[in-house]
């Protein structure tokens, strides 16, 4: 039990500070709980948590064995995931200037999207998005046993995906407050071209690093 512990507590401290990082995942939501209502954004939450659930099964099933044998595929990761990051950053600025193009406003009401759209997208991100990967490696370097158990596996994943739930639906819930969104309508093209290049600079910065 005592073991059990002090690996929760591990998990805790260390996911929780991976999960506030900004990146990719967070910038999905924040910018999905912008566009939408609130009702439709929780559902980019429960997609990145979904992944990361997903993530925590595959390094207790080994991942990190494997990476470290076979370094190319993380290589071969990280190109997929910032080809991936840089393909969502060049359709959001491409959608903006067709929009700006048509004299139009940006409203979350022209293109809605159906909760497994949104649930899609954030899971796919998630999965594909090398740093979740990354993250997951160096947890389970530094605090995990040698050996998991399906309990420790267990035990992981749901702490990792409660975690990363929470704070993406805080973040759901703060971006989609009305100030938010009527923040958004007035800067909506600047904030749809800032969208987009930080994810085209995520995606660079993944596959050059």
């Amino acid at each position: 039990m005592a073991n059990y512990l002090d690996v929760a507590a591990n998990i805790i401290v260390i996911w929780v500070l991976a999960a506030i990082t900004p990146g990719a995942n967070v910038l999905l939501t924040m910018n999905t709980a912008l566009r939408f209502q609130r009702r439709l954004a929780i559902w980019s939450a429960f997609g990145v948590s979904i992944a990361v659930m997903l993530w925590a099964a595959l390094g207790a099933s080994g991942l990190l064995i494997v990476l470290k044998t076979f370094p190319w595929l993380f290589t071969v990761m990280k190109i997929t995931g910032g080809m991936y990051l840089l393909y969502l950053g060049v359709t959001r600025i491409i959608a903006t200037r067709r929009q700006n193009g048509k004299g139009g406003e940006v409203s979350q009401t022209l293109t809605p999207l159906k909760p497994v759209q949104l649930f899609r997208l954030s899971f796919v991100t998630s999965m594909i998005n090398p740093k979740t990967g990354l993250f997951v490696v160096s947890l389970f370097s530094v605090a995990m046993p040698a050996t998991m158990t399906t309990e420790l596996t267990l035990m992981s994943m749901v702490l990792m995906g409660g975690i990363t739930l929470f704070w993406h639906l805080f973040l759901v819930t703060v971006f989609s407050r009305p100030s938010a969104q009527q923040f958004y309508q007035r800067a909506s093209n600047m904030i749809d071209y800032l969208t987009g290049g930080l994810f085209t600079l995520f995606g660079i910065k993944v596959m050059a690093s």
